[in-house]
């Protein structure tokens, strides 16, 4: 095909089928690609997410002990990963994470429970949430959800873990089991984490 203005080019059919070829300079040398690459280059470096859970036996500790939070289950993720405890970022951006904990009180007093996040060793200044958990009233005990989103920038490689303490150490993280009889729901995770890039 002969050498040709891209403005007297014709439109190309729509929609897309990802096959086209696109031409790039690459480390200075003309090169072509195709759309389809141009999208998994967008979401690869745009488009990353994490979903975890935990949903083991209870998280327990002494009064005033600071605890790593348990993440024991991965659902699924783009470019968000865990090992251990430790969920690390392998591009760089600005991520939400949402954060939900399923609480339980087993005294007749008010617990106060406080979990932060650590972000590549350091806790963010203002970034503790603290919630009462309800006392313990008969024979159930007291429930309530926490539930936090913080966004932070990350450089590529970067990581955080969350942390926790309970002031009597009454209050524990929780996931409550499926129910076998009517009526039937699934399993209450005691953590449920989510990680979305947003820039």
């Amino acid at each position: 095909m002969a050498d040709q203005k891209i403005s007297a080019m014709p439109p190309a059919n729509t929609p897309l089928t990802g096959a086209e070829l696109v031409p790039l300079v690459q480390g200075g040398v003309n090169v072509k690609s195709t759309v389809a690459l141009f999208g998994q280059y967008a979401i690869n470096t745009f488009l990353n997410y994490g979903a975890f859970q935990d949903i083991d036996g209870p998280q327990t500790a002494a009064a005033n002990t600071v605890t790593q939070l348990r993440i024991n289950t991965t659902d699924f993720t783009q470019g968000v990963t865990k090992a251990g405890n430790r969920v690390s970022i392998t591009n760089a951006g600005v991520y939400s994470i949402i954060i939900s904990l399923q609480l339980n009180n087993t005294a007749a007093n008010y617990d106060d429970f406080t979990i932060w996040p650590v972000i590549n060793g350091t806790a963010p200044a203002g970034s503790a949430s603290v919630i009462a958990v309800p006392v313990k009233k008969g024979s159930i005990d007291g429930h309530t959800i926490l539930c936090v989103q913080y966004t932070f920038q990350f450089a590529a490689a970067g990581y955080f873990e969350f942390y926790w303490y309970n002031l009597n150490g009454d209050a524990s993280v929780v996931t409550f089991p499926a129910s076998v009889v009517t009526p039937i729901h699934p399993a209450a995770a005691g953590v449920i984490l989510s990680v979305i890039q947003v820039g």
